[in-house]
């Protein structure tokens, strides 16, 4: 009988039926798929030339430490390919693939929600300046501006320039029923377009003011009020021209902080990467008419080269809606730089360019965008050594058989028979990863049953365990029961193996949102007859009680939005000429059901199949809730 093979042959023999394919792999443009030992889809990556980017991942020299090459021998099981016609067709198929597996070891944005920009919409008269999270691509007579990483901070500066630059902030509908100026008027503060007060040029010279002072050019729009203070304190009108200087140094403290200054960038992101380990910190620094206006890190977990990391970052980056910008400043230049640039310019609309400087201004740029990054990972490193002592005190108090990097707590919220549904949390280090949040519609189990709804959740959860690799522990929010269904899920599955609780407010009070004297959290575990009871003010307690409220809160979250989408349906229903194909086309249109109950009747009338007084009717049946 023959000896049974070393982990190393194990690995030689792996890696030559790899190079078996990857002999017959074509010479043309296309996308590679890795996959991992349980066939799921480990990465995903594009080339100019197939054959020769999927070699250089097997071009091994001894003692070579290269990452691709490690990634390769861990990883690796199987490769598949997609031949495309041509480096934007790959471009393309790989974003759609990504979004389709997610794959373990692609680069992947936890926080997609970082970021404000300005919208401006001048397909109205007299435009108000708005806020939006994520651009919808391009509309016409729409654009937007910034991005602002600090919501708090552009929410000021917008508050300050209400002061100095009278722009309307009040709804299309609002703006359309009012016939006298409201009390923004009175304060200064509205220039009442509304009421004629204000012309259509006069306020778009507001309009841009107001742009140019967020862009961080505020000298022309000072220097235009100075003439008027100046006139004003002549005519020894001495109140206005109070008003006036307090509104120039309202207009330079909001263009204060972007006081950093490059003439040779225009409108560029520039991207600066460091990295210790498997960690590795993206910091981009957002110029926008000379100055930086912004600025934003991102903590990620790669083993992939330096170049294919950064690449993988601006797809994911600006694979979206957010705009693109002129010039992308990056550390290395990525492996195909002018595909990179063609998709990015097809998404802009406009020539991108995509460019490593070694020398300049640019190069200074990056150098600065670095020196954050490094800041930034040093604080992230020191931070994830405090989460690891806590997970350690974890694993020790609930004898599971080591830290648990990963956990996902489950919940479910119902009020009645309908609008039941479960959430999931997902931490990561001790911190929550909001991306793999996700909530279920409960499909198969009728009323409320919450035993039945949580074995329904599992069960679909578990069933994708190849496509999204399973937590360390797994919560569910409750008692004995709670947790005697989710081992039964387990075990039906086919992880057994996988370390459980289920996490009970103190005492016999269930669902108590404080703990009383005395009481503690009760962790209920496999095989144990008796719970685990954590002492107060543990940072064990601390985290798992964290976890579990976030949950509760999720779910809740979930619960209300469902139920009001159902109550938003029912009154469409109630709407004579408002079949299913129209309620489906309101609510793609509006963006959901909030978007539609605040909808005007000007607006609803541009859909097709509204007309006016279908408008009018839709407005007045949903305004009742």
């Amino acid at each position: 009988m023959d000896a049974p093979l070393t982990a190393a042959e194990t690995r030689e023999r792996r890696r030559e039926r790899l190079l078996g394919v990857v002999v017959r792999l074509p010479e043309g443009p296309g996308v590679y798929l890795f996959r991992n030992e349980h066939g799921a889809v480990a990465y995903v990556g594009k080339a100019r030339c197939l054959r020769e980017r999927v070699r250089s991942y097997f071009a091994r020299r001894r003692g070579d430490t290269r990452r691709a090459v490690q990634f390769v021998e861990r990883y690796v099981h199987a490769i598949e390919f997609v031949s495309t016609a041509s480096e934007q067709e790959a471009f393309l198929l790989e974003s759609k693939l990504v979004k389709r597996w997610k794959p373990a070891y692609n680069v992947k944005l936890r926080d997609d929600k970082d970021f404000l920009y300005v919208r401006v919409d001048r397909r109205h008269a007299f435009p108000a300046l708005t806020l939006a999270r994520r651009p919808r691509g391009r509309q016409r007579d729409v654009s937007y501006h910034g991005p602002f990483a600090s919501a708090g901070s552009l929410r000021h500066a917008l508050r300050l320039l209400g002061g100095s630059v009278p722009l309307r902030d009040c709804s299309d509908r609002e703006f359309a029923a009012r016939t006298r100026p409201c009390l923004k008027h009175d304060m200064g503060r509205c220039a009442a377009p509304c009421t004629g007060l204000i012309g259509r040029e006069d306020y778009a010279v507001l309009l841009q003011q107001a742009l140019d002072v967020l862009a961080g050019r505020c000298e022309e729009a000072v220097t235009a009020l100075q003439v008027r203070m100046d006139a004003e304190s002549a005519a020894q009108r001495y109140e206005r021209a109070a008003r006036l200087r307090d509104q120039i140094r309202a207009l330079r403290a909001i263009a204060a902080p972007q006081g950093v200054e490059n003439t040779s960038l225009p409108d560029a992101d520039v991207l600066g990467l460091h990295r210790a380990g498997g960690l590795a910190e993206v910091v981009v620094l957002f110029w926008r008419g000379g100055a930086l206006v912004s600025s934003a890190a991102h903590a990620l977990e790669s083993e992939l080269p330096d170049a294919e990391l950064l690449e993988g970052f601006v797809l994911d980056f600006y694979g979206d809606a957010r705009p693109v910008p002129r010039e992308l400043l990056l550390p290395c230049a990525p492996p195909d730089a002018a595909g990179l640039a063609e998709f990015l310019g097809a998404r802009r609309g406009a020539a991108t360019a995509v460019l490593a400087p070694r020398r300049g201004e640019r190069r200074a740029a990056v150098e600065l965008a670095c020196r954050n990054a490094e800041h930034a990972l040093a604080v992230s490193v020191e931070q994830r050594g405090h989460q690891q002592a806590l997970l350690d005190a974890l694993a020790r108090r609930l004898g599971l058989p080591f830290p648990p990097e990963t956990i996902e707590c489950y919940d479910v919220s119902n009020t009645g028979r309908t609008g039941i549904v479960a959430s999931r949390v997902v931490f990561r280090h001790g911190e929550p990863d909001t991306s793999r949040y996700r909530s279920y519609r409960i499909r198969e189990v009728q009323g409320p049953d919450d035993y039945g709804s949580l074995g329904e959740v599992l069960r679909r959860r578990l069933a994708r365990a190849a496509q999204e690799p399973l937590p360390d522990l797994l919560i569910v929010d409750g008692g004995a029961g709670q947790l005697a269904v989710a081992r039964r899920a387990c075990e039906a599955a086919g992880y057994a193996d996988l370390p459980l609780a289920a996490l009970a407010k103190g005492g016999r009070r269930g669902r108590a949102l404080l703990l009383a004297e005395g009481e503690r959290e009760r962790v209920f575990l496999p095989g144990r007859a008796e719970p685990v009871e954590l002492d107060r003010g543990t940072p064990e307690e601390y985290l798992l009680q964290r976890v579990r409220d976030e949950a509760h809160r999720f779910a809740i979250g979930a619960h209300r939005k469902a139920r009001s989408k159902e109550a938003l349906a029912s009154r469409l229903d109630d709407v004579p000429g408002v079949g299913p194909v129209l309620r489906r086309r309101l609510l793609s249109a509006f963006g959901g059901s909030q978007g539609l109950a605040r909808a005007s009747v000007e607006q609803l009338s541009q859909v097709r199949g509204v007309g006016p007084e279908l408008a009018r009717t839709i407005v007045e049946h949903v305004g009742r809730g």
